[in-house]
């Protein structure tokens, strides 16, 4: 009779996990094709902005497709446009193919890809008091989160929160999928995140540089792996910054380039120069060459494999 519990535990173990890595493929693994299931049931969707009744804590700097905003106590939905402002409590909702990515007073960015949805529930940025404490409550989807490192702050604090985890920084790059009953949390360059279950909030699992965990709704977060090259690559692409949109003036940025593509393989100042992979015009260039880049301009200040890489300006499209 105890090898029979026993066989019959694993097949229910077993059975388990291929539910958890279906769900994850259905809803993360592909685009969220029933994106449409979490608008609000009856949501009236409508063209005029109208401003929130909570404070502003942001604004949009770059939406794709359809992206819907409600503010806490309203039951219509705005559609999102570049340089709206956002505000405190407001639901994002990103339906099939829409993505947006939210500047925050304290210069934090939220990049939100599709099917997705989330509520910023708490953001205060004081810096008279030198505080900072945010909160985003992740429903589903992906999201990847650009966090401020405020050192100088008394007390700086940045959480996403799902049904199963919460992660918890002062300043880190890391990228939170959340699906029904589980939750996958990866951390990318120069972070530092403390991941734990809702439930036992107490012990804490730590991931660094490009570590990720898993986090089901009945247990401690899942043994820390290295992310694959080919994972980071897709996050790039996914969740790298708008094409053009916030490279800083004068940053410093790594590219690989490849006939008429160009992939971004390091940054220099700031997070904002993620670009991914983008198509450029004007250059042949095979290899690795640092550049200098300015919106949507890229000047060459070194070469990379051969004379080819001598290009001066490009325009990156």
């Amino acid at each position: 009779m105890n090898y029979i519990n026993k066989i019959a535990g694993r097949i229910h173990g077993n059975l388990f996990s291929i539910f958890v890595f279906v769900t994850l493929f259905i809803t993360l693994g592909s685009g969220f094709s029933l994106a449409e299931n979490i608008l609000p049931a009856k949501l009236i969707i409508k063209d005029k902005f109208a401003p929130g009744t909570q404070p502003v804590i942001g604004k949009v700097i770059s939406v794709q497709e359809s992206v819907i905003i409600i503010h806490s106590g309203d039951a219509s939905g705005y559609k999102a446009d570049k340089e709206l402002p956002v505000f405190e409590q407001d639901t994002i909702i990103t339906k099939e193919k829409g993505r947006i990515e939210i500047l925050l007073n304290d210069e934090s960015k939220l990049i939100i890809a599709s099917g997705t949805k989330l509520e910023l529930t708490k953001s205060v940025y004081d810096t008279k008091m030198k505080t900072r404490s945010s909160l985003v409550n992740m429903i589903i989807g992906k999201a990847r989160f650009l966090v401020t490192k405020m050192s100088n702050f008394s007390s700086s604090e940045f959480k996403v929160k799902t049904k199963t985890a919460v992660a918890g920084v002062r300043g880190s790059d890391f990228v939170v999928k959340a699906a029904p009953g589980v939750t996958e949390i990866s951390a990318l360059a120069k972070t530092s995140l403390e991941v734990t279950n809702t439930l036992w909030p107490d012990k804490i699992t730590l991931l660094s540089d490009y570590e990720k965990t898993t986090v089901k709704e009945d247990s401690l977060p899942s043994s820390v792996e290295k992310i694959p090259a080919d994972e980071i690559d897709k996050i790039q692409n996914e969740l790298g910054g708008s094409i053009g949109s916030n490279i800083s003036q004068g940053s410093v940025i790594i590219n690989k380039f490849s006939g008429n593509n160009l992939t971004n393989v390091a940054i220099g100042k700031g997070s904002e120069a993620n670009l991914g992979t983008i198509k450029i015009e004007g250059s042949k260039i095979q290899g690795v060459i640092v550049n200098e880049g300015t919106a949507s301009d890229v000047t060459n200040v070194a070469t990379g494999d051969g004379a080819t890489a001598n290009t001066s300006s490009i325009i990156i499209k």
